[in-house]
């Protein structure tokens, strides 16, 4: 069986290819890493990702109007947030926005493969506040 694709969108160049990508690389086949929420929406509209795990504070489009704009023309795609901020509101933005988790920087090493799991079984993640 073919792995799952995911699209990475995190503006910071040493959490995006020194942590995010290594993690994630025996599991999923990355199809795009960028440093933006205008890249995410391009990449995401070009590669189709299974998944795409955005930081909400990107520059340009943040991540949560690059979400909006890619479950737009990709509603099959399950994009979920990461973030340093512990705000329940974002958190419930998230699941209104019909987003599939919400992962907290600071438990990403345990808590993204559960997140990226439960989303791709349809389910929304949050990482406990």
């Amino acid at each position: 069986m073919d792995k799952p694709t995911i699209l990475i969108a995190e503006d910071d160049f040493l959490i995006r290819e020194g942590y995010l990508e290594p993690l994630l690389a025996p599991h999923f086949s990355l199809v795009a890493s960028v440093g933006d929420g205008s890249e995410a929406v391009a990449a995401a509209t070009a590669h189709r990702p299974s998944v795409a795990l955005l930081d909400v504070s990107l520059p340009g489009l943040r991540g949560f109007e690059a979400a909006r704009r890619i479950l737009q023309t990709q509603p099959e795609c399950k994009v979920l947030l990461v973030s340093n901020y512990i705000q329940a509101t974002y958190i419930e933005t998230a699941r209104e926005m019909g987003l599939s988790g919400y992962v907290l920087k600071s438990r990403i090493q345990t808590d993204l493969l559960p997140a990226i799991q439960s989303a791709l079984e349809g389910g929304f993640y949050q990482s406990t506040l």
